[in-house]
């Protein structure tokens, strides 16, 4: 523990180093981002601060090689060594340790780290490598993770949160850089809560022009009063803070074969769509739009029946050749037949991801635009305040 607490000492020391030499002020401050003072919501006593609040981050659920448990089933428990701060998995470097268990399906190893740790092998791989005019958007990307994070805590599995994007993509040491780590120290333990509690902050990368409610993507789930639709335009003009992201705006098309091939991989995945596949493609209606301008539903009509698309799951379904996903349902499309079987759909789309909650591309045209962190946060999750975890 001695060991341990002194690693964490020198760390935060290192933090203070690289925020002078960055002209970054080393502490927090919490005002209204509107220009007003006064005191910050504190969360007290559920959490702990982001140098002592462990988080147990899965690297791999049914790993088959890399540990020898020997005749037992675990766990077993890896620590640094006297000559290394880190521990070693699939060639990657983390802090913390690793606890590998043997499960039915394979090795579960689970990475155990301070929540600010985990932070510097988050924000850069979900933000970028972003200019000094753009730092405000990397300071929102570390409170909306460090946000989901705390959300995600929970004692009902062997881990908080998966290493990928179906949590938040984790890359460890070798992720690190020195701007994120920098965002982190100056936003320490900020957090967005509603209600005085830290809310669940899905963040995507382009909106497209506005985001969207999680019932319009997530049909299944119900809507959030501080997720739903924030319009992305800038005032006074026909451009969108979003603007930039090389995936505004898209084009992607199928011929016949390439259509019927995704359809008769994914279709029966997502719809009662036999397994076998569904026969020829005769025909690809919109069923409406959701209040931020998406795709509601398509209807797939074929040859053994008619079948409904609906929010995310048209994204799943409608990939490209190597499996991708389709960017994202802000979008419109254009058909043709021939011989009784669409034989080209052209789809025009706008946005990247599902849309839901911060947009990074707008994050970063509102820094860019001055906003502060802050600003840019209670923005896309809108009816929150920034609070703090407190010691």
């Amino acid at each position: 523990m001695r060991l341990r607490k002194a690693g964490l000492e020198l760390r935060f020391m290192g933090y203070a180093a690289l925020a002078g030499a960055l002209g970054v002020a080393a502490c927090v401050s919490v005002a209204s981002p509107r220009g007003g003072t006064g005191n910050v919501p504190v969360v007290r006593g559920q959490y702990k601060n982001g140098r002592d609040q462990i988080v147990r981050i899965a690297l791999a659920t049914a790993a088959h090689e890399g540990a020898d448990l020997g005749s037992g089933r675990g766990p077993l428990v890896i620590r640094p060594d006297a000559n290394s701060q880190f521990v070693v998995w699939g060639g990657k470097r983390y802090r913390g340790s690793l606890v590998i268990t043997a499960t039915d399906s394979g090795l579960l190893v689970v990475n155990q780290l301070p929540m600010d740790d985990y932070l510097r092998g988050v924000v850069p791989l979900e933000i970028g490598n972003r200019t000094a005019a753009e730092f405000a958007a990397v300071q929102a990307q570390a409170v909306a993770a460090r946000t989901y994070a705390y959300k995600h805590l929970t004692d009902a599995r062997a881990f908080d949160m998966y290493s990928t994007v179906q949590d938040q993509v984790y890359g460890g040491v070798d992720a690190e850089k020195p701007q994120a780590d920098t965002a982190i120290m100056t936003t320490g333990d900020v957090v967005v809560l509603y209600n005085g509690q830290p809310i669940t902050t899905p963040y995507h990368s382009t909106c497209g022009g506005s985001t969207a409610a999680v019932s319009e993507v997530w049909y299944d789930q119900s809507d959030q009063p501080y997720l739903r639709p924030v319009s992305d335009r800038i005032p006074g003009t026909d451009h969108f803070y979003c603007d930039p992201s090389p995936r505004f705006s898209w084009t992607q098309s199928f011929d016949g074969p390439g259509l019927r091939a995704v359809m008769e991989k994914y279709l029966a995945a997502y719809t009662k769509a036999p397994k076998a596949g569904a026969g020829r493609i005769t025909d690809i209606r919109e069923q409406g739009r959701t209040p931020s301008g998406r795709i509601a539903a398509l209807s797939v009509q074929t040859d053994s029946g008619t079948y409904t698309l609906r929010g995310n799951d048209i994204r799943f379904v409608l990939r490209d050749p190597k499996g991708t996903i389709l960017n994202s349902t802000f979008f419109s499309f254009t058909r043709e037949t021939s011989g009784g079987e669409v034989s080209t759909l052209t789809v025009n789309g706008r946005g990247y991801g599902h849309g839901i909650g911060m947009c990074q591309w707008g994050a970063i045209g509102r820094a860019r635009a001055g906003q502060n962190y802050r600003t840019i946060l209670e923005t896309y999750y809108p009816g929150t305040t920034v609070g703090r975890i407190g010691s």
